[in-house]
């Protein structure tokens, strides 16, 4: 095997275009930040699902150093090996060695990663789908918020509206295929977990009503007048079959949850519902980027 000082230069020209016009993009990107600006800086109200939204810009990031790596890695690697050792039998060898290595320690990053992003995905699809439905109590006189944030973690729902204050969290599962071909499609509910057709499930409901509990407390905190929230659980896509009754959650299909929040009497006033919308209003604000 011959191979040169021009040979590894040749070869590195090759990689000199496809560099230029990844930083052209990046020179290209800056200065369009920089001609101009949004003409507003803040959305009133964080979108459905805002939180995974913002994992999954992150993760496909992710993704492309990690595509980036799985390509120039190895040939890198190659063209110094060739380099230092142009005629030596061992470097197809060496080359090969390390193509492995460097394959199997990106592919396991990028499945990782693929992983994270199929399962934000479906939670993100999840809450959008949710949005939608709640979207048609603002008939019934709701203020409705989504990704409402605290320290660590965000309430999917927030409503707020003369029936009280709603919490709605948002559990998205995919539908596992029978024997037959066909789909499960019902989840139980016995008062305390949920029983999905792989097993039992209580920490969805005890996240939903601690949920609940942490807005009643801070509402409560931030108005000076005592606040309580209703907790409800919805599972998009599934029917849910309440096998027993339970008196401090709800657990819907989203369908459900305007017949459900109908049926509601009127507790709160218009002053009430003005002042917790306030605090949810300064809670929810969103920075807008350019």
């Amino acid at each position: 095997m011959q191979f040169n000082l021009h040979s590894l230069l040749a070869v590195s020209l090759c990689l000199i275009p496809p560099t230029l016009v990844f930083f052209r993009i990046l020179r290209k990107r800056r200065e369009q930040r920089q001609s101009g600006q949004h003409p507003f800086k803040e959305l009133r109200r964080r979108p459905a699902g805002e939180a995974l939204r913002m994992k999954l810009s992150d993760l496909y990031d992710q993704g492309v150093t990690g595509i980036f790596g799985l390509v120039f890695f190895p040939m890198t690697l190659g063209l110094q090996l060739l380099y230092i050792h142009p005629n030596d039998v061992i470097t197809p060898i060496l080359f090969f060695a390390a193509t492995v290595a460097t394959s199997v320690i990106f592919g396991i990053w990028m499945f990782k990663i693929e992983k994270l992003i199929s399962a934000y995905r479906l939670g993100f699809d999840g809450e959008r789908f949710v949005g939608e439905e709640l979207s048609q109590l603002i008939a019934l006189g709701f203020q409705v918020y989504h990704d409402v944030p605290f320290d660590g973690f965000n309430l999917d729902h927030v409503l707020v509206g003369s029936r009280g204050v709603l919490v709605v969290e948002t559990k998205a599962r995919r539908k596992p295929a029978k024997h037959n071909g066909g789909k499960e499609f019902r989840v139980g509910f016995d008062g305390k977990s949920l029983q999905w057709p792989w097993g039992s499930d209580s920490r969805a409901v005890e996240q939903t009503k601690n949920n609940a509990r942490t807005l009643a407390n801070w509402l409560s905190a931030a108005t000076g007048e005592k606040v309580w929230a209703t907790a409800i659980l919805t599972v998009p896509g599934w029917m849910v079959d309440r096998k027993a009754p339970s008196h401090d959650i709800y657990v819907l299909n989203p369908k459900e949850i305007y017949g459900v929040c109908s049926s509601f009497a009127e507790k709160l006033t218009d002053k009430q519902i003005a002042c917790l919308c306030h605090q949810l209003d300064q809670k929810c604000r969103i920075v807008v980027e350019d």
